[in-house]
């Protein structure tokens, strides 16, 4: 097999680069807590605001920015107004503010303490306010009245909501152009990488589907394809040049799916069973018990090439240990073609380490066993030269995992692939829609259509499953950018009901 043919002959795909909706956009979840509402005296609300302050730091990972701070009385809400004014004597007209106490809520007996001194001063007595005896009666004293109220914790998503909360909960404040990372990326940070996705993604899934068909090919697992981009790399390639010369530069690592070659329980693999037979038998259907592993998947192991080579890198030679699994021509070609250590051979052509060309029959292995020990095509076989620094940063160089690059995917990963896609710190995600699996974890909502007048998008009659959102969800400690090709020509799944 001529890889760099193969390469050149790759034809990009035709379509769009759009972003995955977040589970927030698509599924909002209103949720509220306690807070509590006091009158203060309107003279003294920037002191109220450095008191609380002071005594109650506020929780960073609780931005309330939406929440107005004080609401004259005009503002509140007709039911807060009702319960106040039932239990608070009037104060003088326009004298007073309410201040909100916002969540996590405080001690009730300190937090009392420390408003009392900007207690708002009591409406005077009239003259006929007088006791029994015929003496006045003394001044009522300043006190501060403490009313619950709900309040929404995380921003409101349009005009309507915002102005529904203000009329029955508290003041809010709908700010569309504010930060949301609780909700989704910052329309900053997902416009820049949609437009240093777009130039080339259509290369990069025509390659993922490549080396998926070479996976099916090989008998040894499913049409699943991987490629792992450094956009860094990918920057410095001008537009002019996306074309059949310089594309590639950018691709670190590519993998395919493997699962049909481990054996269970000391039987032979799938792919021992069935050799040389492609597609393996085992694909006709789903059977769990067949399927191996998800680190099998082939984006868990386009995961691993790239622990690998930094493995390697910094032995400063091969791996001896069984993790040195079996390459496909494609994936050694583009994880060594660069190597600045010295790739792995196999036996034999360690042999023949003397000679200055190893033909690619002497570098494929006859066998479909993955743990085969690796026999990559010498950097010799490249007309590349190796770079000053190398493509995929070493751990002395500040690598870690795969921060800051891009994975791109003939399928939609299942949810425990895309939950391996979070912990491995990729910057994003792009798979075909046409890729969409019933196990995927990224989609957010089913495939819609043009968005109407009111908002409101037209399914496309994709029938219901779950859709999970991997990619930006607020609970968890690492997000992604998501996002779907969507190709010019539709194109429908195949169908099969497996996990990706």
């Amino acid at each position: 097999m001529d890889i760099e043919k193969v390469i050149r002959d790759l034809h990009p795909l035709g379509g769009q680069v759009l972003p995955i909706r977040t589970v927030q956009e698509t599924r909002p979840v209103e949720e509220f807590a306690d807070a509590l509402v006091a009158e203060v005296n309107v003279k003294a609300a920037s002191k109220v605001i450095k008191a609380l302050d002071s005594a109650f730091p506020k929780d960073p990972n609780l931005p309330l920015s939406h929440l107005r701070r004080f609401a004259k009385r005009e503002m509140l809400p007709q039911p807060l107004r009702e319960a106040i004014e039932a239990q608070n004597a009037p104060a003088a007209p326009g004298q007073t503010l309410f201040v909100l106490l916002s969540p996590p809520l405080p001690d009730v007996e300190k937090l009392k303490a420390i408003l009392t001194p900007f207690a708002p001063t009591p409406a005077p007595t009239t003259p006929t306010d007088t006791a029994a005896d015929g003496a006045a009666e003394e001044s009522p004293v300043p006190t501060i009245h403490l009313h619950p109220v709900k309040v929404p914790l995380y921003p409101p998503f349009n005009t309507t909501q915002a102005e529904t909360w203000t009329k029955t909960l508290w003041p809010v404040v709908f700010n569309p152009a504010a930060p949301r990372s609780f909700v989704a990326p910052p329309p900053q940070t997902l416009a820049r990488a949609q437009e240093s996705i777009e130039p080339h993604a259509g290369y990069y899934l025509s390659l993922a589907q490549r080396v998926a068909q070479e996976a099916e090919q090989s008998g040894l697992g499913r049409s699943v394809g991987a490629v792992i981009v450094d956009p860094a790399i990918a920057s410095e390639l001008a537009p002019e040049d996306n074309d059949q010369t310089t594309w590639d530069e950018a691709v670190l690592a590519v993998a395919g799916d493997a699962r049909y070659s481990r054996p269970e329980g000391g039987a032979p693999s799938q792919a021992q069973q069935h050799p040389y037979i492609a597609p393996n038998p085992a694909s006709k259907t789903y059977n769990a018990d067949l399927e191996g592993g998800p680190e099998l998947h082939a984006l868990m192991r386009a995961v691993e090439l790239i622990a690998r080579w930094r493995r390697e890198n910094d032995r400063e030679g091969p791996s001896d240990t069984p993790e040195s699994a079996r390459l496909s021509p494609l994936e050694s070609h583009f994880l060594y073609r660069h190597s600045p250590v010295p790739v792995p051979l196999s036996p034999s052509s360690l042999k023949r380490k003397h000679e200055d060309h190893v033909s690619e029959s002497d570098i494929v292995p006859a066998s479909n066993d993955l743990h085969t020990p690796l026999p990559a095509p010498p950097s010799v076989d490249h007309a590349a030269p190796a770079p000053a620094t190398p493509r995929i940063r070493t751990r002395a160089q500040g690598g870690y995992l795969c921060t800051d690059l891009d994975v791109y995917l003939s399928h939609e990963p299942c949810v425990c692939c895309s939950m391996g896609l979070l912990l491995s710190r990729f910057r994003a995600v792009v798979f075909p829609r046409g890729g969409r699996l019933e196990s995927g974890g990224l989609a957010s909502e089913p495939v819609v259509g043009p968005v109407a007048e009111d908002g409101t998008e037209a399914s496309s009659g994709e029938h219901e499953r779950g859709y999970y959102g991997l990619h930006w969800r607020k609970e968890l400690n690492w997000r992604a950018l998501g996002f779907e090709f969507v190709e010019d020509v539709d194109v429908e799944g195949d169908g099969a009901v497996f996990h990706a």
